[in-house]
């Protein structure tokens, strides 16, 4: 009878402690969520994370506190975010291509692109495109722009953000695709950019599709670098259909946590954020501030991310 009691008190402990485990590991995440984003408060990347975690709150039960870490590109932020604790407690923005630009171009970073990071899924991407005044009628198509530039070579300008941006990274890819060249002036940022085309310094610039809707009245768009026409610019043809040869170029916000989250933990974070990404509030508050929304999944982001670091180790000689 004695023996009897002892058996079933080990068991009742046995599912009490089952239980309780249980419990906690339900109730995670069970205090706020650090989001880092690798850039400056008020930024574009700043907003999106923003706007993001007030959602990613509802669908977690905890708050989404943004830290920025600026600096040196994105590469103290991309740091700080891979050599956090990989609880879950810690995720952030990373933000292709410089995330791989910066690896690729400087000694000693302490991150690797695609395994220092868990996706966990993409909801921004902005695809490269290639725009010229609205009333410059030498180039009607992007046809016209690669032919001008074969016949002159080195001599037709491309202004762009950069160097070591996605728009640098585009315009080598396109390069690389026709076997031309073009004459290359950098600025710091599109706007810059924009205004060195209206002023005629420049024949055309490499730029993302939310320009080309701010843009519209000034600015024609000539080309989408992606694999499909995109949302938000349907009128323009892919590269592909031009010239049979695929160019993907884009600047993707995605989000991913530090390497080595556990599997249950990770799998919540995927979930958090694809409900957010199918949210008719957050669409419509994304939208009305002109984010360029288009979805990938952990797996279809973890693809992107070895695709794009592929793609600027093969270039990033030329990139230099």
């Amino acid at each position: 009878m004695k023996k009897r009691r002892m058996i079933l008190g080990v068991l009742c402990f046995l599912l009490i402690a089952w239980g309780m485990g249980s419990s906690a590991e339900a109730a995670w995440p069970d205090k706020p969520i650090n989001m880092i984003v690798a850039y400056k408060a008020g930024g574009s990347t700043d907003v999106a994370a923003r706007i993001l975690g007030i959602y990613l709150e509802k669908y977690l039960g905890q708050p989404i506190v943004v830290i920025n870490q600026p600096g040196a590109g994105g590469q103290v932020g991309f740091t700080k975010l891979a050599m956090s604790k990989p609880d879950g407690n810690t995720i952030g923005f990373i933000n292709l291509p410089a995330l791989n630009m910066n690896y690729a171009s400087r000694k000693d970073v302490a991150y690797h692109p695609v395994k220092s990071f868990a996706p966990i899924g993409c909801n921004i991407i902005d695809p490269n495109t290639i725009l010229v005044r609205i009333d410059d009628d030498r180039f009607k198509t992007i046809k016209d722009l690669i032919e001008s530039a074969r016949k002159n070579p080195g001599n037709i300008i491309c202004g762009m953000d950069g160097p070591l941006s996605d728009d640098q990274l585009a315009l080598v890819k396109m390069e690389k695709a026709t076997g031309v060249k073009f004459a290359k002036v950098y600025y710091a940022g599109s706007a810059p950019a924009h205004a060195a085309l209206l002023g005629k310094h420049s024949d055309f610039i490499v730029t993302n599709t939310f320009d080309v809707i701010q843009y519209k009245d000034k600015q024609r768009c000539l080309v989408q670098m992606w694999k499909e026409r995109y949302h938000m610019n349907p009128n323009t043809p892919t590269f592909k259909e031009v010239f049979g040869k695929e160019i993907i170029g884009s600047s993707t916000r995605g989000m991913a946590a530090p390497a080595g989250v556990p599997a249950d933990r990770l799998k919540k974070l995927q979930e958090a954020f694809e409900k957010v990404a199918n949210d008719p509030a957050f669409k419509a508050q994304a939208n009305k501030i002109g984010l360029t929304l288009a979805w990938m999944n952990a797996g279809e982001f973890g693809q992107f991310m070895k695709d794009t670091q592929a793609d600027v180790e093969s270039l990033i000689s030329e990139l230099k």
